[in-house]
């Protein structure tokens, strides 16, 4: 009897709600001070409007920001997430019958904003190399430059590090397109820098050699704010129709702006939890490209992406499912037998790859 019922009520290791390992979302969450500080929300920040036009600034997270980077503050955009700086810089920019080029192994939204304006999708194509001996996706410049000449867009956004793909455009490689293209409007989106590379070295020296270059980051991924919606941006200094397209009379989110802050103030805590998740990264790398026909890409975001064979796709999605391990298996034109991991904590990345070599198993899957 005794055996009977401690088998019976043996906990599960598996999670009793979904466990959302499908959109890159944080599962370590920010920083302990950003909790102090919520607590301590007042009168101030939640029914009065910001005063920081007196200042004769846009906010103090903009003012913060640009001091770090040393721009005029003018320069330093904010915003509702860095899909809504996407979205601003289309809808500012592009009008109907203009061309914007973006990759076309990305996020689906770079495919649907265009369409929003009237606007027509160019796609460059990225090509599969290896690093640190990795699998690993690769921008070829001298083909994206090809076909911006043969296209001229409007507008050009590169993705760095790039989603699903996880990799980015070094800024050697950068620089030589931009030299090529000074003359348009190119957004870089960086909503994934922090995860593997903090380097920041780059920023102004493009943002002041290149006046037609935005690049753009969020508080969302890195600084485990997604519930926020904190974006920001550095514009050069051709955008000032953009520039006032994003101020806002009124100000920003008060609450929002402090805790861009305080994650600022607390870098050293972030990168202290981002190298478990290069540790995890390379754990991931290795167990799963030992099961046949699993192929994992090297990545520079809080996912990695996953070749999978066709032919076990269906039967690990339900298993894993209905584990309520959710992951994204992806069904689109340039992804057909992949599927993208958001990392997790340390005990749930193992967790979920030890429930696909267990599948595996299970199927006699050698």
């Amino acid at each position: 009897m005794g055996k009977k019922k401690n088998k019976k009520n043996k906990k599960s290791k598996f999670p009793k709600e979904p466990l959302f390992l499908d959109r890159n979302e944080s599962q370590t969450g920010p920083c302990p001070q950003v909790y102090k500080f919520l607590k301590k929300v007042d009168l101030d920040h939640l029914s009065w409007y910001s005063r920081d036009f007196q200042k004769g600034i846009k906010s103090a997270l903009s003012k913060r920001i640009a001091d770090d980077f040393g721009f005029d503050e003018k320069h330093v955009l904010l915003s509702y997430g860095s899909e809504d700086l996407l979205k601003q810089i289309i809808h500012c920019y592009v009008n109907p019958g203009d061309k914007v080029l973006i990759p076309r192994e990305a996020w689906w939204y770079y495919k649907k904003v265009a369409s929003e304006r009237g606007g027509e999708n160019v796609e460059y194509p990225m090509k599969k190399g290896v690093s640190d001996g990795v699998p690993y996706y690769l921008y070829d410049v001298d083909l994206m430059l090809d076909i911006y000449r043969q296209r001229d867009p409007k507008v050009v956004v590169i993705a760095s590090p790039n989603n699903p793909t996880g990799n980015k455009i070094e800024p050697d490689a950068l620089k030589r397109f931009l030299d090529a293209a000074k003359d348009t409007i190119t957004m870089i989106d960086e909503a994934y820098w922090g995860f593997g590379s903090t380097d920041n070295s780059y920023v102004k020296p493009f943002i002041d050699q290149y006046p037609n270059l935005v690049i753009c980051r969020t508080f969302s991924k890195f600084f485990a704010l997604a519930g926020f919606r904190i974006g920001f941006a550095f514009a050069g200094r051709n955008l000032d129709v953009l520039i006032n397209f994003t101020t806002r009379y009124l100000g920003y989110n008060r609450v929002s702006e402090k805790l861009g802050e305080i994650a600022l103030d607390n870098i050293k805590w972030y990168l202290k939890a981002g190298k478990q998740y290069e540790k995890d990264k390379k754990m991931m790398y290795r167990e799963l490209g030992r099961i046949k026909g699993f192929v994992p890409f090297k990545s520079y975001a809080n996912f990695i992406l996953v070749d999978l064979p066709l032919e076990i796709r269906p039967g690990l999605k339900q298993y894993l499912t209905e584990r309520n391990l959710l992951i994204k298996f992806l069904d689109e034109e340039a992804f057909r037998s992949e599927a993208r991991i958001s990392l997790g904590t340390h005990k749930q990345n193992k967790l979920l790859v030890d429930t696909i070599k267990k599948y595996c198993e299970e199927i006699n899957w050698k």
